[in-house]
């Protein structure tokens, strides 16, 4: 054995440590049940940015199916009222009757009849339902009840051929229904237009998704048929013939060739046919109307902005973010005759290799490149809303213009708010689950106040079992009264009443607000002789109509309901015939 050497101290021993104490009373229950808890809660908690998400969906969705609910239910209440819900839509019939009696539509105003400013297609699509179903607030409603709806179905329907998805097709639908109340109820009225809305979005469909020559002769001929409908369709036939002949020019110059030859050529025999009125009624007379300096700003800022705030942004998203930022999830453009573009897919130049339309129009073949480019659905819309809500724009500007000649601003936006939704959604889909859950929530819960902000009362718009009761009771009164009775701003209650209908108060004031030239002052003084010669035995007046030369000849024999709360329309102007004069005597 070796002995350690004398010459080395030993080292010391280190220190043991002391041991903790054993216990020995058995484990905490509470600790247990704190460990199996966080054993179940946690896959809840990290699954629930995805149920967060999947109630989201459901909360827009049914928050767009009920905006459509509503809107199907309202339309069929409306068909069924018997009498006016806009102070206007009497005169439609009076239209109606004309072209179902081969009157002309267009003439020299007199005290029997002045013609409308509207262009006449839809009176004679109203004649064709009533030859069926008799003239009647039912048929000429039909019409645009029917158009309406078929208007929703093409806004959901561009949505999906772009991008596939259901989703974002139903919440586009939903806006636009949703956006009834801020056109102050027009969609299913008898007036022009939800026919026109219709016939625009058509055209602007083949415009998109059509790529022959001949679709863009059926483009301009629905563009035609929109100007027939109502003027403002020129100024959305101008920005759609710019991108066709920026896109694809043998087609773009059919499609500009035809257009610009139908319209003008319709107009020119129509203008024949009635004798210089057509163009003095549907084109002269509007133009000398005042301009509204406010609606220079109130249109975006009050009439968009404010109800639909969320669909200007995502709008605006869709237009200017480069495609190329969105991932490529959503389905190709298989169907046939689809446009490149479709979709969320990257744009035409990053599938041909390159990042940008720049530098892909920096090769030598630059035109036919940015023609490629210019493909992309974002420059289609950016296009169709420039048109849609430049004449939207128009129609606020012009005096009189009431918030439904926003509706194809309405339509444009919808299409918008579904497109830039998807791509949003789309963009998210490249992140890290929880991030990507979170951003989904986020966006559907903007989703959701757009659908809030667009929530209105429907009792609003319902008209009362009353109402018709009291209408019924005036055309009685009416019936019971001798001799010819005036109704300046509803003359089809004296047609009801088996009596002769005068010319529309509306009618007359678009010509004597601005004079009207030798027309105009013919007018006047036969309205002034007739009152003054007390032609009338009763006129029925709600709002100051010629009442100085009423009073100098008539005097005021109460009113016509005893009822404050009965027979007024449900939108528009709030008037009704209530005032009851009657001749002086002598």
């Amino acid at each position: 054995m070796t002995q350690p050497s004398p010459d080395v101290a030993p080292a010391p021993e280190e220190p043991r440590r002391a041991e903790p104490p054993t216990s020995l009373a058995a484990p905490s229950p509470w600790g247990a049940r704190a460990a199996s808890f966080r054993a179940r809660i946690l896959p809840w908690l990290e699954r629930l940015p995805r149920l967060v998400v999947v109630v989201l969906r459901v909360v827009v969705a049914l928050a767009a199916a009920a905006a459509l609910g509503t809107y199907l239910v309202l339309g069929i209440i409306h068909l069924r009222h018997p009498f006016e819900l806009e102070w206007m839509e009497g005169a439609m019939l009076d239209e109606v009757r004309r072209a179902l009696g081969g009157q002309k539509l267009y003439v020299k105003p007199t005290l029997e009849y002045v013609p409308f400013l509207y262009a006449p297609l839809y009176f004679y699509v109203a004649a064709a339902f009533s030859k069926v179903l008799g003239v009647s607030f039912f048929s000429a409603r039909l019409v645009s009840y029917l158009a309406s709806l078929a208007a929703i179905a093409l806004v959901a329907r561009f949505v999906h051929r772009e991008t596939g998805a259901r989703f974002a097709a139903l919440l586009a639908a939903g806006v636009f229904a949703g956006a009834y109340h801020l056109s102050a109820g027009f969609y299913d009225i008898a007036r022009v237009d939800s026919l026109f809305v219709l016939l625009l979005l058509s055209a602007l469909y083949v415009v998109r998704f059509r790529r022959s020559v001949g679709s863009g002769v059926a483009a301009a001929a629905l563009f035609t048929l929109a100007l027939l409908t109502k003027q403002s369709a020129s100024v959305i036939f101008v920005p759609a013939a710019a991108y066709v002949l920026l896109t694809e020019r043998r087609r773009g110059l059919v499609f500009a060739a035809a257009g610009t030859v139908m319209m003008v050529g319709s107009v020119l025999v129509l203008d024949r046919i009635h004798d210089g009125w057509f163009w003095y009624f549907v084109f002269w007379l509007p133009r000398q109307h005042p301009w509204v300096a406010q609606m220079w700003t109130d249109f975006w800022l009050e009439d968009l902005m404010r109800p639909l705030s969320v669909s200007c942004l995502l709008a605006l998203f869709y237009m200017t973010v480069d495609r190329g930022v969105f991932s490529s999830s959503a389905r190709p453009a298989t169907e046939p005759g689809d446009p490149p573009g479709r979709g969320s897919a990257p744009d035409v130049a990053t599938q041909a290799g390159e990042g940008s339309a720049l530098a892909v129009a920096s090769r030598p073949d630059q035109g036919a490149a940015f023609a490629v480019s210019l493909r992309d659905s974002r420059y289609f819309y950016l296009f169709a809303a420039a048109g849609m809500l430049g004449a939207s724009w128009a129609g606020r500007l012009h005096a009189g213009g009431w918030p439904n000649v926003i509706m194809p601003g309405f339509a444009i936006l919808a299409i918008l708010f579904g497109l830039g939704l998807h791509a949003v959604l789309d963009a998210a889909a490249g992140l890290a689950a929880p991030r990507r859950h979170r951003f989904e929530a986020f966006l559907l819960a903007v989703a959701a106040i757009q659908f809030a902000s667009l929530a209105y009362k429907p009792s609003r718009y319902v008209p009362k079992s009353r109402d018709a009761r009291a209408g019924q009771h005036l055309i009685d009164k009416i019936r019971k009264i001798d001799g010819e009775v005036f109704v300046p701003a509803h003359g089809y209650l004296a047609h009801l009443a088996g009596k002769r209908a005068y010319a529309h108060q509306m009618a007359i004031i678009d010509i004597l607000g601005i004079g009207g030239g030798p027309a105009g002052v013919d007018l006047r003084a036969e309205i002034e002789q007739a009152i003054s010669q007390k032609r009338f035995n009763a006129i029925i007046t709600d709002i100051g109509f010629f009442m100085p030369e009423i009073q100098r000849s008539y005097r005021r024999d109460g009113n016509i309901f005893d009822d404050e709360k009965v027979f007024w329309p449900v939108t528009g102007l709030h008037i009704r015939p209530d005032s009851l004069y009657v001749p002086k005597k002598k």
